[in-house]
């Protein structure tokens, strides 16, 4: 198996984890009342009730879809629910959202995955925070990918403001992959068209996002934080569970730091709110594009479960690679 490719899908895994404990205890502060970088970057803070390096249900559910594949050595979105729900039959979801507990629900009452996700309305970032993987999954065969991520999506939402969250994910793992640095018009052009035909709204906002890269923090926020809404829902910006502007500012984040991931998880959890999802899926894409050696080894190291992820990331690069 070709080493670097490896490298990418172990990353993708850990560096999701690494940036979902990073982000958890500070879930919901505002940005100033969050650690400068470097601060940040030391270690993992306190997760009251949690050991050090304790991930959410970010990890969990993708750690359960990865799980499924490699049971099923295909991607079966049947098998994909019911491992994910798992979670919520045995009490185990960490910090779970509103909109995948709904489904838990739904998908307890009646098995069937293609009803049970939250209905429309439901616009949280709960698909978009599990695809990453998934755009690895389908490097062998992109042209599924849209299809294929729009079913896996549902299984918890069925909003396609959500499912084109999950689906501009997946698209942007997969291009990532690529070795150059990543142009920021041709990035978010491709990202966009992946997912026009199921939201042509927030495709026009991906459209729109190059022209921010290089905006100060503070201007650039005034733009994604209230993306998708009629009015600014707080009195400063802050990156709520709404999903068009974490997919926006995650990607912005990558594209302002496509070099480095730890300047690219800081920054993402230092614009405040919803930034166990946000740092889980910078975490996530950034390590698809730079691969395990990128990640800190002293986060690596304190990470909870972290051989259990590690191999189940050594275990999904070899099944995309043979198909076996």
């Amino acid at each position: 198996m070709e080493k670097r490719f490896e490298s990418k899908v172990v990353g993708c895994l850990v560096g999701g984890a690494v940036g979902d404990a990073l982000g958890a205890p500070f879930e919901g502060l505002w940005a100033e009342t969050i650690p400068e970088k470097d601060e940040l970057l030391a270690g993992y803070a306190l997760y009251e009730g949690f050991p050090t390096g304790q991930y959410t249900d970010d990890t969990q559910l993708t750690l359960a879809t990865v799980e499924s594949i490699l049971r099923c050595r295909s991607l079966n979105p049947a098998d994909i629910a019911r491992s994910i729900f798992s979670l919520w039959r045995t009490e185990g979801v960490i910090g779970p959202g509103g909109a995948c507990s709904q489904a838990a629900r739904r998908y307890f009452a009646t098995p069937d995955w293609t009803t049970c996700g939250a209905p429309p309305g439901n616009a949280g970032n709960g698909a978009a925070m599990r695809t990453a993987i998934l755009g690895l999954c389908y490097s062998k065969t992109p042209q599924v990918l849209v299809p294929g991520v729009t079913d896996i999506s549902l299984i918890t939402h069925q909003d396609a403001r959500s499912i084109a969250g999950g689906v501009a994910i997946a698209q942007a793992a997969f291009l990532l992959l690529r070795d150059d640095k990543p142009d920021p018009f041709e990035f978010c052009h491709l990202v966009a068209e992946s997912i026009r035909p199921i939201e042509p709204d927030f495709s026009q906002y991906l459209c729109a996002l190059p022209e921010w890269v290089g905006r100060k923090a503070s201007v650039a926020m005034e733009q994604i934080a209230w993306a998708g809404m009629r009015y600014p829902e707080f009195h400063q910006p802050i990156i709520t569970p709404f999903v068009i502007p974490t997919v926006l500012a995650a990607l912005w984040c990558v594209l302002r730091h496509p070099c480095h991931w730890e300047e690219a998880v800081a920054a993402a959890i230092q614009l405040g709110g919803d930034v166990d999802t946000l740092g889980a899926i910078v975490g996530g894409l950034m390590g698809a594009r730079l691969g395990i050696t990128a990640i800190p080894t002293h986060l690596v190291a304190q990470l909870v479960q972290r051989d259990r992820i590690r191999n189940l990331g050594l275990a999904l690069a070899q099944w995309i690679e043979t198909g076996c």
